[in-house]
This record gives structure tokens, C-alpha cells and sequence, in this order.
């Protein structure tokens, strides 16, 4: 079921790629890029488990247009990604966030800003899927339901929150016996749910793209600055923007205060440092920017969960 459909892969991916069928479920293979768990739930109707890691979206993704119409909803369980929508418009997604989306209106993806992301992805040709929804829920018209969509703005987005993870969450977790009459039953009634939400709400907060330019180019900036010399007053100046716009811009592309995002991205980077074992700790607390070995230790702790010499034992 649904070798049509599945078919479009070959117009979504640049990179090689490789489909496992494994009984009620088929895994697209993307070698070190990760993988999709896919499950074909009605004629028009895939649910695809998403597991990827990639830094460069371009190496893996392309953007054809594809000859059907498509809606895709989609549900980011952990890592961050976006759309862009019309000429100069991003939209970002992150962890719980649920978004239904046009695929023409929506489809291209700008990047995977944390360079990984797991969720899961429901993709419909509603031309194929209208009639045999309409079986199980006469009340709901994904013909009409696309229209009204591709009409307002081609997507909506609800940010996380108790009932996405009610109507949601229990979808990763399901047992072997049961996944596939349990995911038509979650798919149907994530329609009912979009099918009461209102496209006017949506809670998406946009970025042009000369915005997501000078977060990227503010991100170069810190990566290259870990001893702490730059402020954000002085990233403020150099990019001609007030401080808040600068801190909001990039926590809405990485998901993090400005701050925060330093401090984890300086210990990430230590860790990596003592894996390397080219430093001792003492060297290494001043590369990433604190001012003595016990601040160094305490702010690793607290992030890692064991102190630095220990994880050097590891």
C-alpha cells in the first residue's frame, strides 16, 4: 500500500537512500544521516518515526515539487528545525511543538539549527486519503481541510503544551503488538483535533532571513570567542540591532537564551577538549573562558554531572 506515495521520497532526498521493508513497517535507510521508521496506516497516509543528524540540510534534502498534494503533520520530540514560508520568512520548530503544513506552501526546510532531530511526520496525499477517511469520519473532509489551510497561510503551528502531549506523546511508545491499528486510531484523531483549532491562532513567531543571517554570524562570533572577551552589547553594535532583538532572534533559531547557549556550548566543548586529552583541566577552564579551575569544576558538574577529573576517568 502506498508505493505511490512513498515514491515521492525519490523527489525529497538528495542523499542516498535505501527502503527496508520489515513487515508492517518500512525503515528508509539514510546511512549516517539516520533513518525513518515508516508505517503505511491508509491508502494516502504514511507515519514516518524520524531520526536524523545533520549539519548541512543541503546534503541530504532537496526541493522538488511534488505532484501531489500534500499535508504533513508534524511533531519535533526533541532538536529544532524550520520553514520557510513565502520569500523571507522562517518559521522555527522545536521540542513539542505540532505543526500541520501545506507541503508547497512550506516546503522548504531552511536547516536543522542544532544539527539533529527526532519526531515524527505524517504525510497525506489528500486526494488519495479523502474518501477513505470519510469511512471512519464522515465529518471530516481533508480536500476541504487543505483548501482552508493552503487559503490562510499554508500552515499552523501550536506550541507544546499538556494536550499536543496528550494526543501525542503516547505514539512513541507503543507496543510491537499493537502499533499499527493503534497509530490509525492517533491518526484519525489528530485530524479531529486540527479539524476544531482554528488556522487563525496560529503561534508562530517569523524571522526574515537577514535575522537568521546575523544569528548565525552571531553564533560564529561566540564559538570563536570562548575566553569571554565579547559582550552582547558589543554583538548588539557590531550587527546594529538592540540588545533584545539580538537575544530574541537567537533564542527563536536555537531554541536557548543567548546565554544559556554560550555557557552549554563552552562545556560541551570542554568535554570534548578533555576526551581529546591533549590539556590538562587547568588549561582547559581558561580556553573556555572561566576565570579559575573550581568555577571551571563546579559550572561542569552542575552541566555533566560528575566533575571534570572524573569524567577524565571515564
Amino acid at each position: 500500500m502506498n508505493e505511490n506515495l512513498y515514491g515521492l521520497f525519490d523527489n525529497v532526498f538528495l542523499s542516498d537512500f535505501t527502503i527496508n521493508d520489515e513487515g508492517i513497517k518500512k525503515t528508509i535507510d539514510l546511512g549516517n544521516y539516520g533513518k525513518l521508521e515508516t508505517y503505511s496506516l491508509f491508502p494516502g497516509i504514511i507515519l514516518a518515526f524520524i531520526d536524523i543528524c545533520v549539519d548541512n540540510y543541503d546534503a541530504v534534502f532537496t526541493e522538488e515539487e511534488l505532484p501531489s498534494r500534500l499535508l504533513q503533520i508534524n511533531h519535533c520530540s526533541k532538536g529544532r528545525y524550520a520553514y520557510m514560508v513565502g520569500e523571507d520568512k522562517l518559521v522555527y520548530f522545536g521540542d513539542g511543538d505540532l505543526c500541520i503544513s501545506v507541503y508547497d506552501s512550506t516546503k522548504t526546510l531552511s536547516d536543522f539549527p542544532l544539527g539533529y532531530y527526532n519526531g515524527l511526520e505524517i504525510f497525506m496525499d489528500v486526494d488519495v486519503a479523502s474518501e477513505h477517511i470519510k469511512g471512519y469520519v464522515p465529518d471530516i473532509d481533508l480536500i476541504e481541510f487543505y483548501e482552508d489551510l493552503e487559503r490562510s497561510q499554508g500552515y499552523m503551528l501550536i506550541r507544546s503544551n499538556e494536550r499536543i502531549d496528550h494526543v501525542i506523546g503516547e505514539l512513541y511508545d507503543v507496543d510491537e503488538r499493537i502499533k499499527k491499528p493503534y497509530f490509525k486510531l492517533k491518526c484519525i484523531e489528530l485530524l479531529l483535533f486540527f479539524s476544531i483549532t482554528k488556522f487563525a491562532k496560529n503561534e508562530s513567531v517569523s524571522l526574515s532571513k537577514k535575522q537568521v543571517d546575523m544569528v548565525e554570524s552571531v553564533k560564529n562570533d561566540l564559538m570563536g570567542d570562548l575566553d569571554g572577551k565579547i559582550t552582547l552589547d558589543e554583538l548588539a553594535d557590531k550587527y546594529s540591532v538592540s540588545k533584545t532583538t539580538l537575544k530574541n532572534c537567537f533564542k527563536e533559531v536555537y531554541g536557548k537564551p543567548i546565554i544559556k547557549w554560550r555557557k552549554e556550548y563552552r562545556l560541551d566543548y570542554a568535554c570534548r577538549l578533555i576526551e581529546d586529552g591533549d590539556y590538562n583541566i587547568s588549561e582547559i577552564s581558561k580556553m573556555v573562558g572561566y576565570s579559575s579551575p573550581s568555577k571551571f569544576g563546579q559550572a561542569f558538574k552542575d552541566y555533566v554531572g560528575c566533575t571534570p577529573s572524573e569524567y577524565q576517568k571515564h
